[in-house]
């Protein structure tokens, strides 16, 4: 029988609830049993103590935004290795299958994790396998053919219950010239299979005012801080466009998506100054920007933290914000009764340089630094399968 955990002492913080205090927190059965001061260490039981006095307690983080096909992608990021690092519990992994390698991943990655991972599978019927760097710049869509809509209604068949959305790179290197072909088949996809549909902006063709009308109410628009040509939420003279504010009246969701390339501190603080604030701070995690200028969750959290943004609410952005957006309302909050995702972590009030995606430094004073990371219950070490999850070309 799995111990009980009881985590001692620590500031509590659930922003779906508005707690925030000192207390103590039992997990039995895998399950939150107690949130309150002073529990008892219950006598004769088998109780593994964590102190956490001086440290958050937070609902374990849900990444709104990765790829965690390792060994199926070149993108790829072993989410058993990085989430117990960092107390990201639960990954949205953002279409790194198609309906070819869909089932692959599930049965390869998905299901045996010890985290949990929540795929979208891509339009393109391949998958980002095309995504390394290729001497010849060749995206999952040049050939609109991949966008297949019969393979997306064979794997809706045979994995419905485990597809949490549809996502399209409408963009030049990922569709090349094939935005108004690919732009209706990506929402008849998420029509079909009943889930969001995630649209990532970059450089165009297409334009961000193209791909606009495509999301409606709960669908999510990725990378909504990036400066790329034509991709930007905001337009020559720095004003947020009319097309951004017409989707965020109708309920779009937005989506931070760090990224490599796709963050800046110049647009992010203009875009916010306007009312355009994230729905998930999220890192789309992948080989290319662990190292920098990603990283991890919690260092696009701690961005957000310079940025002006309070610790409740950045937490609520990176937990019970996201769990919404990708329609699990179970996750993200820490509630008597719900399942055992815990992150505890260690509030650094020092220096620390953090670097956008067009290289500009910004001085933050807050950093987060994860000490413990408990999901279903279960206390989880990373797991190190030798390899250098990095990848540079």
């Amino acid at each position: 029988m799995t111990p009980s955990l009881l985590v001692r002492g620590g500031r509590v913080i659930d922003p779906a609830s508005g707690f925030d205090a000192v207390a103590d927190v039992l997990v039995r059965d895998g399950r939150i049993a107690a949130i309150a001061p002073g529990l008892a260490r219950e006598d004769g039981a088998d109780v593994q103590v964590v102190e956490a006095a001086g440290a958050l307690v937070v609902q374990g983080l849900v990444d709104l935004h990765t790829h965690a096909y390792w060994g199926g992608t070149l993108l790829g990021v072993n989410a058993d290795k990085i989430g117990p690092r960092t107390g990201v519990t639960t990954w949205v992994d953002c279409g790194s299958s198609g309906a070819a390698t869909l089932e692959g991943f599930l049965w390869h990655v998905v299901r045996p994790s010890r985290v949990r991972i929540l795929p979208m599978v891509n339009l393109s019927y391949i998958g980002l396998a095309a995504a390394g760097h290729l001497s010849m710049d060749v995206g999952e869509l040049h050939d609109w053919r991949f966008a297949d809509l019969r393979e997306i209604d064979r794997v809706g068949e045979a994995f419905g219950s485990e597809i949490h959305g549809v996502k399209l790179r409408a963009s030049n290197n990922a569709c090349g010239a094939n935005g108004p072909v690919v732009l209706p088949l990506a929402r008849e996809a998420a029509d079909r299979l009943g889930v969001p549909l995630m649209i990532h902006v970059g450089t165009a063709p297409p334009t961000i005012d193209e791909v606009l009308p495509f999301l409606r109410e709960g669908d999510i628009l990725a990378h909504v801080y990036n400066a790329s040509a034509g991709g930007s939420v905001l337009d020559a003279s720095g004003r947020l466009r009319p097309s951004v504010r017409e989707a965020m009246r109708r309920g779009v969701r937005m989506d931070v998506g760090h990224g490599g390339s796709s963050f800046s501190f110049r647009i992010a603080e203009r875009a916010m100054d306007q009312g355009l604030l994230p729905d998930a701070i999220s890192s789309d995690l992948h080989a290319h920007n662990i190292d920098g200028p990603a990283g991890s969750l919690p260092e696009v959290m701690a961005k957000f933290l310079a940025l002006g943004l309070s610790l409740p609410e950045v937490l609520r952005l990176a937990t019970t914000s996201p769990a919404t957006v990708i329609r699990r309302p179970d996750l993200g909050r820490l509630q008597v009764g719900g399942e055992a995702d815990l992150a505890v972590f260690h509030l650094e009030e020092r220096g620390v340089d953090l670097v956008d995606c067009e290289g500009v430094v910004r001085r933050g004073s807050v950093s987060l630094r994860n000490v413990l990371t408990v999901c279903r219950g279960q206390v989880l070490d990373s797991v190190e399968d030798g390899r250098n999850e990095g990848r540079r070309y």
